[in-house]
């Protein structure tokens, strides 16, 4: 690179390093890093990043162009698309495994000066992260038309909102994991067109999350294992996936014209984990196919309160697996943080799936979980495990004293006979009163249960715990073994009340 191509080529020699020589040639006395082969002062200088290591270039002419040599480049917002393109352009590594660029408020225009370039030099993974604040930065029309990586095996893309088009043609023969977040997709090449086996022949993991002008997917793979589509507006999806072993959906579907309604056919013969939230698709116009090695089955936004009709998708679902035999059923149950005047919605739900692992998502906003709980495990008698995962975003522990969310009342006081349970695990445990109450009913329908794990919220503290811990297991028996686990910084760790 030559001076003025950017901010990581210095603007001047230094006349004199102490340890560096100017040529090397330990004047000063014995010059040890010197010495070192290229490949041990190449991973040095990994530590220190690109920028830092680009520096380096002035201490002699040993070291002017090692940092060329490094397998892994990363820019961080302050290096513009030149510098980008030039470092590129001059890189000497026989692989370059690994670039990462953080970008803010770039437009395509300025991503495509050195997208190419990485394109053709790339052998393993790119992540790609532009970060926009300010839409109107944006030029109206324009787009990034995405190369053909034909070595890479991964790449990351989130581009805030900025338009892309998908290659017609060209084979991303090495591609195993492809991610897109935050797009505009720009035609004519439809995204499920352009990743199918004849461009993609290795891909084995696709996610897009927030993706717009998607409208249809249709996709056939003979590689793809696992599938993710979150925050996409569609009208069609067909995946013909033969390998597939997971597909986690969450898209809302629209009517494109009033001649055509939404629709979505599966066939993944040897799926094995299902996650389906849709909203304005009728489940008639949904073909799964056959699903004989299914293990898990994932639903969320099941309401408890609401309109009438909130929570058709979810129970139209919930009847096509109901005479299946899955051994994992997770559903996230939602309420609303005011219900006061809206519709108990549980009753609505009448068949499950036969199951061993039942994992119940609560977000709560600070209601009393008790009547839902009890209604979906009179359902699920022989489960073994439970799993209850307790969320309040609404950052209030509890609701108001004339809130109907502790009703109808069965759960306190109608008995449940769970002879099946053996294994209860909870996780964000505050202490609340009603989530008390919910945890000493769990012991009395547990007649045989073995083990209970308890994950305390993060707000807990260790003198907390300790309160929390002896009212637990004064509602457990001697046969229960009672773990407990608090976090401290970011680690969990095994807490052990003192006798």
């Amino acid at each position: 690179m030559e001076p003025g191509d950017g901010e990581l080529t210095p603007n001047r020699e230094k006349p004199y390093v102490a340890g560096g020589g100017g040529d090397g040639d330990g004047r000063d006395g014995e010059d040890r890093l010197n010495a070192l082969p290229n490949d041990i002062l190449v991973h040095i200088l990994l530590r220190v990043g690109t920028g830092g290591a680009a520096r380096t270039s002035v201490l002699s002419r040993r070291w002017r162009h090692l940092w060329y040599l490094l397998p892994e480049l990363d820019f961080g917002p302050e290096a513009d698309a030149h510098s980008i393109r030039a470092a590129l352009a001059a890189h000497e590594s026989p692989s370059l495994r690994r670039l990462l660029v953080r970008a803010a408020d770039v437009g395509p225009r300025r991503i495509a000066e050195w997208l190419p370039v990485a394109a053709r030099r790339l052998a393993v993974d790119l992540f790609l992260v532009n970060s926009m604040k300010d839409s109107e930065l944006i030029e109206q029309g324009t787009f990034l038309e995405l190369p053909c990586f034909g070595s890479a095996t991964s790449l990351s893309l989130e581009l805030g909102f900025l338009g892309l088009a998908v290659p017609p043609s060209g084979v991303f023969a090495r591609l195993t994991n492809l991610s897109i977040c935050g797009v505009h997709f720009h035609g004519p090449c439809e995204l499920g067109d352009a990743v199918s086996s004849p461009q993609f022949p290795s891909l084995k993991k696709l996610t897009v999350l927030s993706a717009h002008r998607m409208n249809n997917f249709n996709i056939h793979s003979n590689s793809l294992v696992e599938i993710v589509l979150h925050g996409i507006g569609l009208q069609q999806l067909n995946v013909v996936a033969p390998a597939l072993e997971l597909l986690d959906v969450n898209c809302h579907f629209s009517d494109g014209s009033v001649q055509s309604q939404p629709v979505a056919n599966i066939s993944a013969p040897k799926l094995e984990i299902l996650g389906w939230s849709t909203t304005n698709l009728d489940q008639s116009s949904v073909n799964f196919g056959k699903m004989s090695y299914l293990k898990g089955l994932f639903i969320a936004y099941f309401y408890v309160y609401g309109e009438e009709d909130r929570n058709h998708d979810c129970l139209r679902l919930l009847q096509h697996f109901q005479f299946d035999a899955i051994p994992r059923l997770s559903i996230l149950l939602t309420y609303f943080p005011t219900i006061n005047g809206d519709i108990y919605l549980m009753e609505d739900m009448t068949v499950l799936p036969d199951i061993v692992f039942l994992n119940l998502i609560f977000s709560s906003s600070g209601h009393c979980i008790g009547p839902s709980l009890f209604h979906v495990l009179r359902m699920t008698t022989g489960v073994r495990r439970l799993k209850l995962e307790l969320h309040n975003h609404y950052k209030r522990e509890f609701c108001g004293s004339d809130c109907v969310c502790d009703l109808p009342p069965n759960w306190t006081s109608e008995e449940l006979v769970l002879n099946s349970l053996r294994e209860v695990q909870i996780t964000n445990l505050r202490g609340t009163e009603n989530e008390f109450a919910v945890v000493e009913r769990l012991f009395s329908w547990a007649a045989v249960l073995k083990q209970m794990t308890i994950n305390f919220h993060n707000s807990i503290t260790v003198s907390t715990a300790r309160e929390l811990c002896e009212m637990l297991l004064s509602f457990s028996r001697p046969e229960i073994s009672m773990k407990f686990y608090i976090n401290q910084g970011s680690r969990k760790v095994l807490y052990v009340p003192e006798d």
